[in-house]
């Protein structure tokens, strides 16, 4: 079997759908020894394969990728399969099904935040994705999503049968691992100049993760702990009420904000130097962060809502998003009580081991047989 897949996302400053991508092709290549899988990508910044550049055929085309969504929509050319010269499956990666000549289509829907929570999303997303997503679910073959909670949310505003959306949950990358916390505190501080102690939070700046009741949390419970508050994400859409908040609050010198590392392993190392991580978000289609922290033995505080249940379970303390009192507690009681302490770390870990992406890949691997079967 012949498999096609949209690489796009694999970009120099790779995030979400990009670490999907990269982890699932990896897997994918190991657990289909019979299969050939052929990568495709578009837009006007060269790809990024790492490692998988030895073992991926792949064909770019160097055109804006919304130039060709547009073409797709309009044209319905070019046919995509045809340009890697002819596929069994083709798997859209990031939410837009282009038109194939003959290869079965599978989409994966990462998150419906763009329609759940659309006050809280940017609107080029809305207009990228919103209008498209219905008649993608409904054309392809197969749906992927990453959690129970965004299947539900598929079945219910796109009006498609369960049996046609596939749970696939994601996992932390492999090098994500504890390390000795005081050697990777003396890293953070050398290359990066943060004092310790302190606590870390990682995602895109925007409305959907809630920073500004995190401040407030961290607000409430400054006079108190001696800890600076870390901020790794780029800036996003509808950035500037987070650091409106920063000011508001008197926090300039308790709050960090290093945009985005690049660097994996300074990410993890991060992880490792943080007395707790903090994610308050009001929306998640998964929540990897969750899980990248506690594979590095970050104890977790984070919201009650949509998929963090499935992907935190008992391993963290849960919280209502909007609870400023409850989130700051907890944070407080997890710097104060060492036997609390240890036993979310304890528990971090065995959450996180119960998340691999080799069983990603051979869930994603059935789909693909199953639909290429059909045809």
């Amino acid at each position: 079997m012949r498999i096609g897949i949209d690489i796009s996302p694999l970009t120099p400053a790779r995030t979400g759908v990009g670490n999907y991508c990269y982890y699932l092709l990896r897997h994918l290549i190991r657990v289909g020894a019979d299969c050939e899988f052929a990568g495709f990508s578009s837009g006007r910044a060269p790809i990024k394969l790492g490692d998988l550049d030895r073992v991926l055929i792949h064909r770019h085309i160097p055109v804006p990728t919304r130039l060709l969504y547009a073409a797709w929509s309009a044209l319905g050319a070019p046919k995509v399969d045809a340009v890697l010269g002819g596929v069994d499956v083709y798997h859209a990666t990031n939410y837009f099904l282009p038109p194939t000549k003959s290869a079965a289509r599978v989409v994966s829907f990462h998150d419906l935040a763009f329609l759940v929570t659309p006050e809280l999303s940017s609107p080029k997303i809305q207009r990228l994705f919103a209008k498209g997503v219905r008649r993608f679910a409904k054309e392809a073959d197969a749906v992927l999503t990453c959690s129970a909670s965004t299947k539900a949310d598929i079945v219910r505003m796109l009006e498609i049968a369960p049996e046609r959306v596939t749970v696939t949950p994601y996992a932390a990358g492999d090098h994500f691992a504890p390390m000795d916390p005081a050697e990777a505190q003396a890293y953070i501080a050398e290359h990066y100049g943060v004092p310790q102690p302190f606590l870390l939070f990682v995602g895109t700046l925007e409305p959907r993760k809630n920073i500004p009741t995190l401040l407030r949390a961290f607000a409430a419970i400054a006079h108190q702990v001696p800890h600076t508050l870390v901020l790794l994400g780029a800036a996003g859409w509808h950035a500037q009420p987070i650091f409106d908040t920063i000011e508001e609050l008197d926090l300039s010198q308790r709050v960090v904000h290093l945009g985005f590392v690049r660097s994996a392993h300074d990410l993890c190392v991060f992880y490792c130097a943080a007395d707790v991580f903090v994610f308050p978000t009001l929306y998640e289609g998964f929540g990897l962060p969750i899980l990248e922290a506690m594979k590095c033995g970050c104890p977790v505080v984070t919201s009650n809502n949509s998929s963090i249940p499935e992907v935190a379970g008992d391993a963290a303390l849960c919280h209502d998003a909007c609870d400023v009192e409850a989130i700051a507690g907890a944070i407080r009681n997890l710097i104060e009580d060492a036997r609390l302490r240890e036993s979310m770390v304890a528990k971090g870990f065995q959450q996180a081991n119960r998340f691999s992406w080799e069983a990603c890949a051979r869930t994603t691997l059935d789909v693909y047989r199953r639909v290429a079967k059909g045809r």
